[in-house]
């Protein structure tokens, strides 16, 4: 088993209804807890849009209000799941409620840190 992390990413979804953001929000429930039930779920964060920093380095560190990106570029979430392979984080991937909306999940393979 490897962990595969999923950050959903806004795109084009657009749930400003507030019958549809209760929708969305019941269906990402029943997806996270059966991800938990099955046991392939290791972490979830739901990130805000309200708050956040930005550090980079250009002459000296410095630190500005942020982060700022196109809202279709917007990570709103981090899932890491510990699954078999690439091909069953895709297949979870594809069943993520923000996918079915406009929204889009980048797959990528954890990698341990050494230290």
């Amino acid at each position: 088993m490897s962990d595969f992390l999923l950050i959903l990413r806004q795109g084009d979804s657009d749930v400003s209804r507030q019958e549809d953001h209760a929708a969305l929000r019941d269906n990402f429930f029943r997806w996270t807890d059966g991800l938990r039930k099955a046991g392939k779920l290791v972490l979830v964060e739901r990130l805000g849009t309200d708050w956040g920093k930005t550090v980079r380095q250009r002459t000296g560190a410095i630190v500005v209000d942020g982060p700022f990106t196109e809202g279709k570029e917007g990570i709103v979430g981090l899932f890491v799941i510990d699954v078999a392979d690439i091909d069953e984080a895709i297949t979870i991937a594809q069943t993520c409620p923000l996918v079915a909306i406009g929204g889009w999940v980048e797959v990528r393979k954890g990698v341990q840190a050494d230290g």
